[in-house]
């Protein structure tokens, strides 16, 4: 686990969760694929905290490689779990999972996302709307960013000049460049999306697929969207 900022850090194996860690407890931002509660158990353990100091789950959609160790870290810590309304039942397992956007240009791989395994589905107790999100240990606001899935959102925490958690709503080149991401495709309500993020003040960007953007992360949002006008 490594230290994005102070109280920010990001567990990785495959996929990027992300703990943050307060006077309050600590807030887990995505869960990764499953059996990945270990590597966050692992993280945690390293600075000075365990899944029983959870105090929410915040999940940023509803696919697997972000949901598959929700079962596990909620039956550990006992928190309650936040998503947004568009993703809601497909974390509950009331409906499939939608396939990533890239698939609309290549059909014939969708079925294969039908043969992933299923996660344990697990009830959603917080359903989320944009703005502040009341009952948080931290002030984290909740920014809706449609376009990989239904009810994509990101999630702003108050600290070092804001630390914006985006999932898979973009990823960003080695040059500091914030793009779509290969997964992703241009439409109106994707590119929608990328302007409400452009919008907000953030210094540093969080990725579920990239390593975090650490310095004027609003910035290289806004000179991207730039370029769809």
């Amino acid at each position: 686990m490594r230290e994005v900022t102070s109280g920010v850090h990001q567990v990785t194996k495959g996929v990027n969760s992300f703990v943050i860690d307060g006077d309050e407890g600590v807030v887990l931002v995505d869960t990764g694929i499953p059996r990945f509660h270990g590597a966050i158990e692992a993280g945690l353990a390293g600075i000075g905290r365990s899944l029983a100091d959870v105090v929410a789950i915040l999940i940023t959609h509803a696919h697997l490689d972000h949901v598959g160790g929700l079962a596990a870290a909620q039956a550990a810590s006992g928190a309650p779990v936040y998503a947004s309304r568009g993703d809601t039942l497909a974390v509950e397992g009331a409906v499939p999972m939608s396939p990533p956007p890239f698939t609309d240009r290549v059909p014939f791989i969708k079925p294969v996302f039908g043969l992933l395994p299923r996660v344990t589905s697990v009830s959603v107790d917080h359903q989320l709307d944009a703005g502040l999100i009341a009952g948080l240990p931290e002030d984290i606001t909740v920014i809706e960013t449609p376009g990989h899935t239904v009810g994509h959102v990101s999630y702003l925490l108050d600290r070092s000049g804001g630390v914006a958690f985006v999932g898979d709503a973009a990823v960003h080149t080695r040059g500091g460049q914030v793009k779509r991401g290969w997964m992703n495709r241009s439409t109106p309500e994707f590119d929608a999306s990328l302007r409400r993020l452009a919008s907000v003040n953030f210094a540093i960007a969080c990725f579920g697929h990239a390593e975090p953007l650490m310095a004027d992360a609003s910035g290289a949002f806004q000179r991207f969207v730039g370029t769809l006008d």
